[in-house]
């Protein structure tokens, strides 16, 4: 009956105790985009020009046996530059990358387009993933004289409903009450297994816990944020984590957390190599935040700010009191439970 300390002899439990993601989850979407290439480029793919005459024209030369040298003489008088369709989840297409599109489900009232101005709204409007809606609510737009706050009140989107056929150029439609809308991003899906490897989340407001500070050749720095769910991984796998290396092959120097206090070194602290203790009190800063390659901080002294825009909109910066951008030059500092510096010898890395 007596309690004992017994180490754990078999499996990891592992207890994430931060929200690895936002609540919305989304599906990647592959879309049909349209792309000017030249003849030669279009001719390895003929079914996709958007042109259909041409299309047509190009198919019956393939069929009667011509070569693309023979195609090109026949159709030298036409156009150098051809349109094709080509879709984002593709490698390239010409010099066009891979682009990644997620989109999730929201109401049509949800999108709030009837606060936003014209040109926002048809920017909403154009990031809807079906084209049929698209149509309709560019057309339901126009109706209502290009006044988004009319068109996409509540009695706005009743009247599109009651309309639909009209706005559909006479075909049948079902009301239109929510629509697919989908943005370009880098999320990462939920799991490995079945149905989960294709739903994706993004990371959710302050799950960037690490910001790694890396060392390129000529003495100067580049910058990564890990995602929570890159860290749990490599974590899973018994590895550091944050990279070693950046992608790029610069070494990295140090790795910061929120809370963690920097030194700031002077100008001609960083001529000599070497800080000058006892250290500047002014010059230590506490990171707060980071995103992508970016680093927020504020100064150690500050418990909280008096005012709510002291420092920035956010209360907090990139750049030092003094001017200095603090992320290029910062030194890390280790302290104890109480407050006292360890582990610091003054070189500046």
């Amino acid at each position: 009956g007596q309690k004992k300390r017994v180490p754990q002899s078999k499996g990891d439990n592992w207890s994430i105790r931060k929200s690895l993601h936002k609540d919305t989850v989304f599906g990647l979407v592959n879309l049909r985009e349209k792309k000017t290439v030249s003849l030669s480029e279009a001719l390895k793919k003929p079914d996709r020009i958007v042109d259909k005459a041409l299309k047509h024209k190009i198919k019956e030369f393939k069929t009667a046996g011509k070569t693309d040298k023979d195609i090109k003489n026949l159709l030298k008088n036409g156009p150098d530059k051809i349109e094709i369709y080509y879709f984002s989840e593709e490698k390239s297409i010409g010099k066009e990358k891979a682009k990644h599109y997620y989109a999730a489900r929201n109401t049509v009232s949800g999108l709030g387009m009837d606060k936003l101005s014209y040109e926002k709204a048809k920017d909403t409007i154009n990031s809807i993933t079906d084209s049929g809606i698209r149509k309709i609510l560019t057309n339901h737009l126009e109706a209502n004289g290009n006044d988004p706050s009319k068109a996409f009140s509540a009695d706005g989107i009743d009247e599109m409903n009651k309309n639909i056929i009209l706005l559909n150029g006479g075909k049948s439609h079902k009301p239109i009450y929510s629509v697919r809308k989908y943005e370009e991003a880098n999320k990462f899906a939920v799991g490995e297994i079945g149905c989960k490897s294709k739903k994706f989340v993004e990371a959710d407001k302050g799950g960037n816990l690490y910001f790694a500070v890396y060392k390129k050749d000529d003495n100067s720095r580049s910058f990564r944020t890990i995602p929570l769910n890159e860290v749990i991984d490599r974590l899973k796998m018994k590895m550091s984590p944050v990279p070693e290396t950046d992608g790029n092959g610069n070494r990295l120097i140090f790795w910061l957390s929120p809370n963690d206090l920097v030194y700031l070194p002077t100008a001609d602290e960083l001529e000599s190599g070497r800080v000058t203790l006892p250290l500047d009190k002014s010059r230590i800063y506490k990171m707060v935040s980071a995103n992508k390659k970016q680093c927020f901080f504020i100064p150690s002294y500050i418990a909280r700010p008096i005012i709510d825009t002291e420092f920035s909109s956010s209360n907090k910066m990139e750049r030092a009191i003094t001017d200095e951008m603090i992320k290029e030059t910062c030194i890390p500092l280790k302290t104890d439970r109480l407050g006292n510096i360890v582990d610091f010898d003054g070189r500046i890395l």
